[in-house]
């Protein structure tokens, strides 16, 4: 047994839709380690990078050591995003071009102990695909429409360029808001990533058995 684990104050949830974005990061990064297994250059290993921040991404929400980057906010084309948070992570080829979203969880609502449940990974932009979009559609909210219902999380939000000092105050008083609202609940069939293939304990190991699993698999983009 791992000796010095981390305290994890949260745990973390994936929704079905977050599962299926994992299950091809994974098997993304299987195939470009399977083409490239001794090519450094940032551009053969942008599926492993990105693989592999996302998975510590999620360690990190699970330990505290990451309360996202910014609230999403409401956007016309996007829908209401009150109340979700969002991470960036990049592939190592320029700036973060990924983002996970996800929204604070009280812990009477999720079994007991504060959650974050992931809602989708995906890139920044790319049309009906792009993390934003998929986020509204697996949460059923229109693009174009305000919910009542989460204006107890104000209508002010600091955007994703603002300093940290300007939005980590935001995001925890979204954390506190979100934890008074009986409202917020997990979407229906998001489990806790230490029941999935990607909760490991270690941060790197899931995209080292991308790389091993690469060689084994007949089909690396088939999907889970």
């Amino acid at each position: 047994m791992a000796e010095n684990q981390p305290e994890r104050p949260f745990q973390v949830l994936l929704s079905d839709g977050a599962v299926q974005d994992l299950s091809r990061m994974r098997d993304a990064a299987a195939a470009e380690a399977e083409q490239y297994p001794d090519d450094k250059s940032p551009a053969h290993n942008a599926n492993r990078t990105l693989y592999k921040g996302v998975l510590r991404e999620l360690q990190d929400l699970e330990t505290g050591a990451s309360n996202g980057h910014h609230v999403l906010g409401a956007h016309r084309g996007l829908g209401d995003g009150r109340d979700i948070v969002v991470s960036k992570i990049g592939d190592g080829t320029g700036k973060p071009n990924h983002r996970l979203t996800f929204r604070e969880i009280p812990g009477r609502n999720a079994g007991g102990t504060n959650a974050r449940d992931v809602i989708a990974i995906g890139p920044r932009h790319g049309g009906e695909n792009n993390a934003y979009q998929q986020t509204a559609m697996r949460l059923g909210r229109s693009a174009n429409q305000s919910l009542p219902q989460l204006d107890r999380f104000g209508a002010a939000q600091v955007g994703s360029g603002g300093k940290a000092h300007q939005r980590n105050p935001v995001l925890d008083a979204n954390r506190a808001i979100a934890h008074a609202f009986d409202g917020q609940t997990p979407l229906s069939g998001s489990r806790p990533l230490s029941e999935t293939a990607f909760g490991s304990r270690a941060p790197s190991s899931g995209a080292k058995q991308a790389g091993k699993q690469a060689g084994r698999q007949g089909n690396p983009q088939r999907g889970e």
